[in-house]
């Protein structure tokens, strides 16, 4: 059968696709090739699906790297304010909380695929699972494609909305990148996004479970500075976590030193010169009651000084210069290495994919190729966690729509 537009990937993209296409009366066909939609989806959030953010469109482009200049229209084009109001219009009513995620209020990441899924239904969009594209080829302005199962499909137009890398045994194993590079696409190497740090050895293990809000993250490679973040750190057994680490793991290489301020705002400089004028006239005042004014969790400060061979106990007249500089290091610049990052089967999203100078922005449609069109994390962007990836495969899905429907 000859459709007008094939899509292929039933996530979020592909799903908000299709039923905006058959909303618009086209005829939709997408293949899927698992047994059901939207798995990663489903996991998204632990489950609850985190679907947008609440702050300021505006905001929303400095949370996609060196990508916003591309998802700029995208994002306007279907804002945050319009994806809350089609889920509640499709009886899906939402929360926002003081952190300005949004989520479903019944916070079931179901109840979001289902509304996609009615809507693909209202639209007469067809569904088909377990039909995973091999290839796909194109003659004459007509695309065919092939399945594993040996079954051609023709169509007019191609959307390939497959997903990254990250979670493979949901489906996203990176195939869509095959079938993008069959059709003359480059593919910027795809990398583990949104992620942890992980140490071979772990010295800080026995404070896992530690946070400490608002430190500045540096990332270094061969002495230079990479990038810098500040947020939410997390100690975990096996290494590092929270927004911090995760939003900027993008970023990391395995080598690469982390430097951590746990006193930001505050400069190693401002630290040190504190340090230097308040210390000594503590007199018997042991160390670690003196750094209980900069509000650090105490079994940290207290594993920050055995890192340095410093007795907590220590009374401050007897810290000499060594050991107070040592300690004013581990204050504003502690160093972690980066022994590995949580690979492809944890990371929450792939960084890398479809170069972006090789599709329009404004249409979703690829310069190399007419007809074919490219939507959601397939592509190469990626946002922070809060709701932006999602809200990102939402606004290229319905600017990919809106200009497939005019045709």
């Amino acid at each position: 059968m000859h459709y007008n537009t094939i899509i292929i990937g039933a996530g979020p993209a592909g799903l908000f696709t299709a039923q905006a296409l058959g909303k618009n009366k086209k005829s939709v066909l997408v293949l899927e090739r698992n047994k059901r939609a939207g798995r990663k989806l489903l996991i998204s959030g632990a489950g609850q699906c985190n679907f947008t953010h609440a702050g300021p469109i505006e905001d929303f482009l400095e949370c996609y790297h060196h990508q916003s200049k591309f998802i700029k229209k995208a994002l306007f084009s279907f804002d945050n304010e319009k994806t809350m109001k089609f889920f509640e219009e499709a009886g899906v009513p939402y929360q926002i909380f003081p952190n300005q995620k949004v989520f479903p209020k019944s916070m079931k990441s179901e109840d979001i695929l289902n509304a996609l899924l009615k809507a693909c239904q209202v639209g007469n969009v067809e569904i088909l699972y377990n039909e995973l594209v091999t290839h796909i080829t194109t003659y004459d302005g007509i695309f065919t494609i092939e399945t594993a199962s040996g079954t051609r499909y023709f169509s007019d137009h191609v959307v390939i909305s497959t997903g990254g890398k990250s979670y493979a045994q949901l489906g996203s194993d990176g195939k869509g990148y095959e079938l993008a590079q069959q059709l003359g696409h480059t593919i910027i190497n795809p990398k583990p996004a949104l992620t942890d740090v992980r140490f071979h050895s772990n010295p800080y293990k026995e404070i896992s479970g530690v946070s400490v809000k608002e430190v500045e993250l540096t990332i270094w490679r061969d002495e230079k500075k990479v990038k810098a973040y500040v947020g939410d750190l997390l100690f975990t057994h096996r290494g590092i976590s929270g927004p911090v680490i995760i939003n900027s793991s993008r970023w990391m290489e395995t080598g690469d030193l982390l430097t951590v301020n746990f006193l930001y705002p505050k400069t190693y400089e401002e630290i040190k010169n504190f340090f230097s004028e308040h210390l000594a006239d503590r007199g018997k005042e042991e160390v670690i009651t003196f750094l209980k004014q900069f509000k650090l969790p105490k079994n940290l400060v207290q594993m920050l000084c055995q890192q340095i061979d410093v007795d907590e106990h220590t009374p401050c007249s007897q810290i000499n210069k060594k050991m107070r500089e040592s300690i004013v290091t581990m204050l504003t610049k502690c160093p972690f290495k980066v022994d590995a990052l949580g690979g492809f089967h944890i990371a929450m999203a792939t960084a890398g994919g479809v170069h972006l100078k090789e599709v329009n922005p404004t249409t979703m449609e690829s310069r190399k190729q007419k007809g074919l069109y490219f939507v959601g994390e397939v592509l190469d962007i990626d946002g922070i966690t809060g709701g932006y990836n999602i809200q990102a495969a939402f606004s290229m899905a319905n600017l990919c729509a809106a200009h497939l429907s005019k045709i």
